[in-house]
């Protein structure tokens, strides 16, 4: 249904600048939720808190990917938020977005929603400066971009790899 939403007529929710969000529930809570079910026949908040720091990288890896076509999208009468924002708040709002899924991950280990060993994930906080700074540098510029394009979907993969592999080390500690 939110693949649908996010195309189709008569939603089109991407051209309404509601891509991110889509997607962030789409591939955090919906997906984390929909397997805790399916292994444990239950509902549970845990799935739903765990998935945020995903899901907002998720939705960051169509932020950055959207730059280069805001032109074309903006001609199309797609109005994504790169479209909406100005390349200052572009910037500001990925800088903001990383920070809260950092600040996720932190608040649910002080909280005890995840285990300790998920901090690992915040080992990516390198790789997400470098993003940010790529994102300033390379605003304007679609083909030097690229890079930070490549390092912001490894940004996604790696902290979501570590956030397991937190779990994991909890469970066989």
């Amino acid at each position: 249904m939110l693949s649908l939403a996010y195309s189709a007529p008569p939603l089109r929710l991407v051209h309404r600048g509601l891509g991110e969000p889509v997607t962030a529930l789409g591939f955090g809570p919906v997906m984390a939720v929909g397997t805790y079910f399916a292994c444990a026949g239950r509902w549970s908040w845990q799935p739903v808190l765990a998935s945020l720091p995903v899901a907002l990288l998720i939705a960051l890896v169509l932020y950055v990917n959207q730059v280069p076509d805001r032109a074309g999208d903006a001609a199309a009468a797609k109005r994504t938020l790169i479209v909406r924002f100005t390349p200052a708040v572009v910037q500001a709002g990925y800088g903001a977005t990383v920070v809260a899924a950092y600040l996720c991950i932190v608040a649910e280990v002080a909280a005890g929603v995840t285990p300790a060993w998920t901090l690992l994930a915040v080992g990516t906080a390198p790789l997400a400066w470098r993003v940010w700074k790529g994102l300033r540098a390379h605003y304007g510029s679609p083909y030097a971009l690229m890079p930070t394009m490549q390092s912001n979907i490894l940004l996604h993969l790696s902290t979501g790899l570590l956030l397991v592999a937190g779990y994991a080390i909890s469970v066989l500690s």
